[in-house]
């Protein structure tokens, strides 16, 4: 006889799972991310926001082409790259968060931190720096960025999509999930509990809009 099965502190509830399940349009995509990660990792992240963007990202990516180049900017530890590279995509991964999560996992994981992919998944280029000195060889076909562009600085973040239109092939796409503080429309600046910049410097999701437009 065995002991109930050990559930990592991080992990979603069931409880939560089956409403964002219900909630999601794609219970399929959700379901296989879920399962991927938790048989990587141990764990789907608890952030409950996680279950809406991971699967919007991954619905707008599946339909490329086998051999696809994507750029995942903050990458995290996160079923997303994992899902996209079975699938025929070329991944690369880049973070430059100063946690670096190696196995075996420990309860103190979430979905922060730098991870090498390449360790689950040869064919995933995982690199552990600023995506500011990243210098691709080749463009990309797709851009993406779960939760990571409000957490830098303004400067830092405009500097990124400056960098995002000049990798991105002619068609390519870029796909942002970005974090507001709540009931409002500025972006979150905080990162690690620490305050970013002041929020007025911060700016709004207008702000991120124009630049994009002016692009």
């Amino acid at each position: 006889m065995t002991g109930a099965p050990c559930v990592h502190p991080r992990d979603i509830t069931e409880a939560e799972l089956k409403v964002a399940i219900s909630a999601t349009g794609r219970p399929d995509i959700l379901k296989e991310l879920v399962s991927t990660s938790r048989g990587n990792f141990g764990f789907f992240t608890a952030h409950f926001p996680h279950t809406l963007n991971y699967p919007w990202i991954v619905e707008r990516l599946l339909p490329l082409a086998g051999g696809s180049s994507v750029l995942d900017i903050g990458a995290g530890v996160s079923p997303v790259p994992l899902l996209l590279s079975s699938r025929g995509l070329s991944v690369t991964c880049i973070d430059s968060h100063p946690v670096v999560r190696a196995f075996p996992v420990a309860p103190n994981w979430n979905e922060w931190g730098y991870f090498d992919y390449g360790v689950l998944d040869r064919r995933i280029n995982a690199i552990h720096g600023s995506v500011l000195d990243h210098h691709p060889v080749e463009s990309y076909d797709a851009i993406y960025s779960i939760s990571v562009l409000a957490h830098m600085t303004r400067e830092t973040r405009e500097a990124t999509i400056e960098r995002c239109w000049r990798w991105l092939r002619p068609g390519g796409r870029l796909l942002l999930a970005v974090d507001l503080i709540p009931a409002s429309d500025f972006l979150w600046n905080r990162s690690g509990g620490e305050e970013v910049e002041p929020l007025m410097r911060h700016g709004t999701s207008d702000d991120l809009i124009t630049q994009l437009q002016a692009l």
